[in-house]
């Protein structure tokens, strides 16, 4: 077994302003939703993954951030359920803010409705190049990936997390496109029983995406 943490390495901290999602991705109920049901007695809302607003976070204290380091922003959710105010405002603290901040969604499109900073990096996940209905309601890998191509932003990653089996040249094809300044890669922690790829798919894959851009493994593990 080849294991590092289902972590970003590079998150310093996971920032909550928004919580919540509705597109039900099955591997999600056993890790973002888990952890919200620890806060039953803090934030019902939390608890219920129901999409909300934690404005009084705006004012935390923040660690600072170098090199490939970030702070995740609304890592417990996905933006594109979130109200545009919220946003406005999320974006606006940021603004005020020294650090490098990183945003993740399914459906990029929210990303084209705001203009956000320099010190901010757009990420999606693209576990596949192949539409797994079953397995979420999000948009399919490939309307992601038209979207998130049409994108005029700098500053781009892409989470292949947890990955599912693929077809390897369209695969490839898409990522040298969308030409990521970073990819990250890691199988399922939590036994969902995933159409995975074998390992040795992964490794051939990372191999050639390591030829024009950065590449960081997550949890990797022989299947």
């Amino acid at each position: 077994m080849n294991k590092k943490g289902n972590m970003y390495e590079d998150n310093v901290k996971s920032w909550n302003l928004f919580v919540g999602c509705k597109f039900n991705c099955i591997y999600c109920k056993k890790s973002f939703q888990a952890q919200m049901k620890r806060q039953k007695h803090n934030c019902i809302k939390c608890y219920n993954y129901e999409p909300h607003f934690h404005e009084e976070r705006l004012k935390q204290s923040l660690p600072n951030t170098k090199g490939d380091e970030f702070i995740w922003c609304c890592s417990s959710g996905d933006i594109y359920f979130a109200k545009p105010k919220w946003i406005f405002k999320i974006i606006e603290r940021i603004k005020e803010l020294p650090q490098t901040f990183f945003f993740q969604s399914k459906e990029p499109k929210v990303f084209c409705d705001y203009n956000f900073p320099e010190n901010v990096i757009l990420g999606i996940t693209l576990e596949s190049n192949r539409w797994y209905e079953e397995i979420s309601d999000a948009p399919s890998p490939l309307e992601r990936m038209n979207v998130f191509y049409t994108l005029k932003y700098p500053r781009k990653f892409i989470t292949i997390e947890p990955i599912l089996d693929f077809d390897f040249s369209i695969f490839l094809g898409w990522l040298r496109e969308l030409n990521p300044e970073r990819i990250y890669i890691g199988y399922d922690t939590k036994k969902n029983s995933l159409p995975e790829p074998t390992l040795y798919k992964t490794e051939n894959l990372i191999h050639e995406l390591k030829r024009f851009t950065k590449v960081k493994t997550k949890y990797m593990k022989v299947v």
